[in-house]
This record gives structure tokens, C-alpha cells and sequence, in this order.
């Protein structure tokens, strides 16, 4: 799509027309799906399998019914949606988003049933079959957009998209069917605990629909700034997530039943501990990982996308997004985990104050940003919001669980931080000169070479200030690396 559009109105009306139909599906689904996990694991522990089905149908049944007043309301009002979520369109692109609101609408209900049956799944640790939906979804809008290319354009995305979202549904009922946990419909579940359900369910939602407003925020804000801006945010957005969402959903989706379970037992490592171990790793591994992509931010940009209509103005507007993006790398990572931690004690009422601080923030950053730094502001004022959001989630975890220690993960950080500081300056100083961008594979190469020297440049210097994931990294390579393992070994 790069290639063939590169940073373009019509891609501009596309993904405004995506933004609605996705982010309601979330508001509908996101707390609904964290609450139902303990509330099926309770009823299935106390009633069993069955009652506990009877819970998740009666909370499919509504939720169904939420999902299809959606779509209608999508699909009557898509005009009227439009002019709110890209005020910046002109009359061409906006009636181009219109058409494809109109065909995207049934996407809230389809999204919507993928999430209780991943909620599902979830609970009862079929996690094979979440990867697979997982997998076959996006492979689906794929495989639609390359075929229907020629014929349809732009507007091959669209019907892949919504392609891609049945295909996942359709494979988690499948699941469901063959490991006979398939939700039973009804209405109302007495005795099972659906009271308790709502109550923690409820927050979650206002939650996530306010923090959905964020999504909306920007797209229509960098509407306002240039044709192709929201463009630029979208490729640098999908450059920065879509390698980090091939771990962050797999590591919160198993860890959360687990710090359920942490919740009711008296084992030797509580909800705290095993909440701190995990960020403490996901400090360690990921704030590198952010480092080193802002500074190759024009490298990766080159090689994804530096093609065809994606011309040299593309790569220079999307490095700065993807840089500015960088730092959702380690949130993407910690937070899910402490969210997670917050949601088994069933604290909603700490993520509604968190997501209505998160919008508030964002929108203000966002129209601030923007208008010194542009697309990028935009890209920016995310990072930064969640960053702060992230601390005041650990923050309340701390006040909570005694044996969370966030001094720690403070430590953690510190060392992180300076141990990448060294590599992460040198390679920006020749990413950003415009060293290695010639050629797409030329950047590959310089993209590899540099980004693996800045790990092992990390690694070394992480293991001599004495960060313990680091030195445990190189007792798992030294093997593998020979002599050099003996080098980059840390003294005793």
C-alpha cells in the first residue's frame, strides 16, 4: 500500500472510516473481556463448566445486542461520523469515508464476539486457539487486499478488513465448538455472579471508551494538519507496533489468568512479586529496544516503505512519527501487566481514573504538539501520556501489594537507560545523517548490522553496571558465542 499510495487523501478517508467501527467494537469488548476472565474462572471453580458458560452467554447476549445497535447507528449516520472523525477531509475523501463507514459497520458486531470468545478461551488457557484467530485474521485481509487490488484499490483494505475480522470470530467459534465451551445464550444469569461481574466490568468499559477517544483525537486533529498526515501516523504506528503486538498480547493474555490465580492462593510469590519480576523484565528487554528504534527510525522507515509513491518526503515525515512512537515499545510491555495486576484485585475504578486522565492529557498534548512539531506531536504526545499513565499505574500497585517493590524497577530503569544511552547517540548520528538510506536493501543491511550492535553494545555495558537480566543474557549465550562470551562476561 505504501508503494502504491504512499501518504494520500484516499488512504486519509480510509483509515477515518476504519476508526469508529474499531474502537467502538473495543469500548464494547475491552473491560467486558478483563472482567469476564475472573468471573468465569469463579464460576467454574464454584458451579462448574456449565454455569459458568451460562455467565458468558448471558454477557454475550447483551453485548451482542449493544454490537448490533452500533452497527446501525454506523451505518445511518455515517456522514454525520465522518465530518466528526476527519473534520480536516475535503468533500472528495469525505464521501469516499462515508461509503466505506457503510461498509465497515458490521465490523463492531464481529470485533465485539471475537472478544468474549477470546475472554473465553483465555479463561479455560486455550491459548492455541486465540494464536491461531490471531494469525488467520489479518492473513485474511491480506490475502483479500492482494487479490482484489487491481480491481477494487483502497478499496480491497476495506472488504479485507472486514474480511479479516469474521475470519477471526469464525475460527474462535470453531474452538469454542470442538472444546465444548461454547456460550450458552441467555439473558439474565442468577446466582453466577453477574452482579459482580458488572460492577467490575463497568468502570473497565467507561474506561476504555474514554481512552478509545484518544484514537479519534488523533486522526481527526492530524486531519486538520496536512493531506497525508494521518497517513504518516498510521505507517508509523503500524512500524512500531505491529513487532512489539507479536509478543505484548501473547505476554499479557498468559500472564493475567495467572495473576488471578496469584490472588487466591498463598503462595510464595504473590500478585506484587510476580507483577515485578515481569516489568522488571520487560524494562530490561524492551527500553533498549525503544532506544535503538528511534535512533534507526530512518532506516526501518526506508526499508518498509521506501518505495514506489513513498517518496523521500514519506520517509523523512515517518521517521520522525516512528521515533516519536518509540517509547510505546516498553509501554506496550509493562503496562498490559500492571493493568492486569489491577484487574485481578477487580480495581476498575484505578483504570476508569487512569483512562479519563489518559484522554484528558493526550488531547492536550495533541493540539500543543501539533502545532510545533506537526504529525509528530501527535506520535509524541502518545508516548508521553502513556509513559506517565504507566508510572501512575505502578505507583498505585505499589500502594497496594507491600511486596511490589518499585524502587527496584526504578534501579532497573536507571541502568537500562544509561547502559543503551552510548550506542543508541552514535547510531543515531548515522542513521539520521542519512547513512545507508541509497538503497531498500542497502538499509536492511545497515538497519541489522547496527541494531545488533547496539543489543551486544547494550547487553555489555548493562551486565558491567550490574543489571541482572543482562548478565543472566550472556550465561544463556556464552555458550553460543565462544570466546567473545568470555569477554563480554561480567566480572565477579
Amino acid at each position: 500500500m505504501a508503494a502504491q499510495v504512499g501518504l494520500s487523501r484516499e488512504l486519509d478517508a480510509v483509515l477515518i472510516a476504519l476508526v469508529l467501527p474499531v474502537t467502538l467494537s473495543g469500548v464494547l469488548t475491552s473491560g467486558t473481556v478483563t472482567a469476564l476472565v475472573p468471573a468465569y474462572l469463579d464460576a467454574r471453580s464454584t458451579v462448574g463448566r456449565r454455569q459458568a458458560r451460562r455467565l458468558a452467554g448471558a454477557v454475550m447476549a447483551w453485548v451482542a445486542i449493544g454490537s448490533v445497535v452500533l452497527v446501525v447507528l454506523l451505518a445511518w449516520f455515517a456522514g454525520v461520523v465522518i465530518d466528526v472523525t476527519g473534520p480536516g477531509l475535503d468533500s472528495a475523501s469525505r464521501s469516499s469515508a462515508t461509503g466505506y463507514l457503510q461498509l465497515l459497520a458490521p465490523m463492531a458486531f464481529f470485533a465485539a464476539m471475537s472478544g468474549i470468545l477470546t475472554a473465553i478461551c483465555q479463561a479455560e488457557e486455550r491459548f492455541r486457539s486465540i494464536a491461531v484467530a490471531t494469525l488467520l485474521g489479518p492473513a485474511t485481509t491480506l490475502a483479500v487486499l492482494v487479490a482484489g487490488w487491481a480491481s477494487l484499490g483502497l478499496g480491497a483494505y476495506v472488504v479485507g478488513s472486514l474480511a479479516g475480522v469474521v475470519t477471526s470470530a469464525a475460527v474462535l467459534a470453531v474452538a469454542a465448538v470442538r472444546g465444548s465451551i461454547v456460550p450458552i445464550p441467555i439473558l439474565w444469569a442468577r446466582g453466577l455472579g453477574l452482579r459482580s461481574f458488572a460492577r467490575h466490568a463497568w468502570p473497565l468499559t467507561v474506561s476504555a471508551g474514554i481512552l478509545q477517544l484518544n484514537v479519534v483525537a488523533d486522526r481527526a486533529i492530524a486531519s486538520l494538519i496536512a493531506p497525508g498526515a494521518v497517513s504518516a501516523l498510521r505507517y508509523g504506528e503500524v512500524l512500531v507496533r505491529t513487532p512489539i503486538s507479536a509478543i505484548a498480547p501473547a505476554w499479557g493474555a498468559a500472564m493475567y489468568p495467572a495473576q488471578v490465580r496469584a490472588t487466591r492462593t498463598e503462595d510464595a510469590v504473590g500478585l506484587g512479586e510476580a507483577t515485578r519480576r515481569s516489568v522488571a523484565l520487560g524494562l530490561a528487554a524492551f527500553i533498549p529496544l525503544a532506544a535503538l528504534g528511534a535512533a534507526l527510525a530512518p532506516l526501518a522507515v526506508t526499508f518498509a516503505y521506501g518505495r514506489g509513491a513513498f517518496g523521500a518526503t514519506g520517509v523523512a515525515v515517518t521517521s520522525h512519527v516512528v521515533a516519536a512512537f518509540a517509547p510505546l515499545i516498553v509501554v506496550l510491555m509493562v503496562s498490559p501487566v500492571l493493568a492486569g495486576a489491577h484487574n485481578a484485585r477487580r480495581r476498575g475504578f484505578v483504570l476508569l481514573a487512569t483512562g479519563t486522565m489518559n484522554v484528558i492529557l493526550n488531547f492536550v498534548l495533541d493540539v500543543l504538539f501539533a502545532i510545533v512539531l506537526g504529525v509528530a506531536g501527535i506520535a509524541l504526545s502518545s508516548s508521553l501520556t502513556s509513559i506517565l499513565l504507566t508510572v501512575f499505574l505502578a505507583w498505585r500497585l505499589a500502594v497496594a501489594e507491600p511486596d511490589f517493590q518499585a524502587r527496584t524497577l526504578l534501579r532497573s530503569a536507571r541502568i537500562a537507560l544509561t547502559a543503551v544511552a552510548l550506542p543508541a547517540a552514535l547510531i543515531a548520528s548515522l542513521a539520521w545523517s542519512g547513512f545507508g538510506r541509497g538503497d531498500v536493501w542497502v538499509s536492511f543491511l545497515f538497519l541489522l548490522a547496527l541494531g545488533l550492535g547496539g543489543i551486544i553494545a547494550y547487553v555489555a555495558i548493562a551486565a558491567r553496571l550490574g543489571l541482572e537480566e543482562a548478565r543472566a543474557a550472556i550465561r544463556l549465550a556464552a555458550p553460543l558465542l565462544g570466546p567473545l562470551g568470555r569477554i563480554t562476561r561480567p566480572r565477579r
